[in-house]
């Protein structure tokens, strides 16, 4: 039995090179990172943060729910075969093409997927082009599994919205009611999802004395591997982008229980199939729209300031991150000297070719002093982005090879 369940995990994990997903996601990073530093470049002069930075901080939360969700589709026999698979696949791809993150979220794909088998199923629709066992398995599937895999989706896009960092949030410039630039962070954040699927086909039977509890066919079953896409995004200027994170994430999170309580009364009448479905992909483009309402009724926190140099972002392993200086705090003197632009920031840096003072104002209003040794170069580096009177300008040409 042991040989059987290896081989099988084996076979699973081998079916990953059959998935148009993973490949996908591959490029999709590439793309994604390729657009995001351009427009850092066209902004800032200077790409800010490394590629794939989107998947930063997201891979334990990934195998994690990853084996959570196989460990229960495992052990109930909860069975999905892998039209399923590939139907989601081929959606995830389609919304992602012009690169908006936030449709990989289980309301639009998973939501999606449940309305357009519902109504498969309902008026008996065939496609001519698909193999007969295709359409046979999709007849079949549970649409109340799917649902309430939507709902579980939903709770781990929650945790992704909960751990936004602002310290990982990508600046952007545009222009404010006044004409001016200000400063936003774009959340963006990808997170692969591996899940082991129970799928018919295969050599596993009789697991249990309840097993499959949601069988397809009358054969054995297999598992394959499939790599589960959840993106989030969204634009922030009058809130940090934690804040920001934590309110978006309280609102996926209630969507996400309120999904699995029709899922979980679907499996006693299938109305709430299309109920749960609806509520799903409406509540997370109201959520949507709504965080995006909440946040620019704020002033927006990364605009010119008469009284210092709000920091937009830290440059990873920069000088200024060596010295503890963070996303939102504000400048306000260089060496006792007032500061109010970039260009006054970096006159006073010439003050001290040897020694760096800054007087720095927390995110808690709290004054704070940062120093450190400079170096040769270093008062052309420091790492620190702020809000500019106009894109691409900066002061300085020699930038380290790792922001170029």
């Amino acid at each position: 039995m042991i040989n059987l369940w290896l081989t099988e995990i084996g076979e699973g994990f081998i079916w990953l090179i059959g998935q148009p997903l993973f490949y996908w996601a591959i490029v999709l990073t590439i793309l994604t990172s390729y657009y995001r530093r351009k427009q850092e470049r066209t902004d800032f002069g200077s790409s800010v943060y490394k590629s794939g930075t989107e998947w930063k901080r997201t891979w334990v939360l990934s195998v994690i729910s990853g084996i959570v969700i196989s460990a229960s589709l495992i052990v109930t026999g909860a069975i999905l075969s892998y039209p399923v698979w590939l139907l989601i696949s081929v959606l995830s791809i389609i919304v992602t093409i012009t690169g908006r993150l936030y449709l990989l979220s289980a309301g639009y794909l998973m939501g999606i997927t449940v309305i357009l088998l519902a109504v498969m199923q309902k008026y008996t629709l065939t496609i001519d082009e698909l193999p007969s066992q295709w359409m046979e398995e999709l007849m079949n599937i549970s649409l109340p599994l799917i649902l309430a895999l939507t709902a579980v989706f939903l709770v781990i896009e929650s945790i992704l919205w909960f751990t936004a960092d602002k310290e990982y949030a990508f600046p952007k410039l545009i222009k404010g009611k006044r004409g001016k630039y200000i400063g936003l962070h774009h959340v963006k954040r990808l997170s692969v999802v591996p899940v082991l699927v129970p799928v018919p086909g295969g050599a596993i039977d009789n697991v249990f004395s309840w097993w499959p509890l949601l069988p397809i066919g009358n054969h054995g079953y297999g598992l394959m591997l499939f790599p589960f896409l959840i993106g989030v995004q969204q634009a922030f200027q009058g809130h940090f982008s934690n804040q920001g994170g934590k309110l978006f994430g309280k609102w996926v999170l209630t969507l996400g229980l309120m999904t699995g309580i029709f899922a979980a009364g679907s499996f006693y009448d299938p109305l709430f199939i299309y109920i749960g479905a609806a509520v799903a992909i409406l509540g997370r483009a109201i959520i949507q729209l709504y965080v995006r309402f909440v946040d620019r009724e704020n002033t927006s926190i990364f605009r010119p300031q008469s009284d210092g140099l709000i920091i937009l972002a830290v440059i990873k392993d920069s000088p200024a991150d060596k010295m503890g200086l963070k996303t939102g705090e504000r400048v306000e003197k260089v060496h006792q000297i007032p500061v109010a632009n970039e260009i006054e920031f970096y006159d006073a840096l010439q003050e001290s070719r040897t020694f760096c003072k800054l007087e720095v104002r927390d995110v808690q209003g709290e004054i704070r002093f940062v120093q450190g040794p400079m170096y040769q170069g270093d008062h052309h580096e420091l790492g620190l982005v702020f809000v500019k009177e106009k894109p691409r300008f900066r002061l300085y040409q020699d930038l380290p090879n790792h922001v170029v």
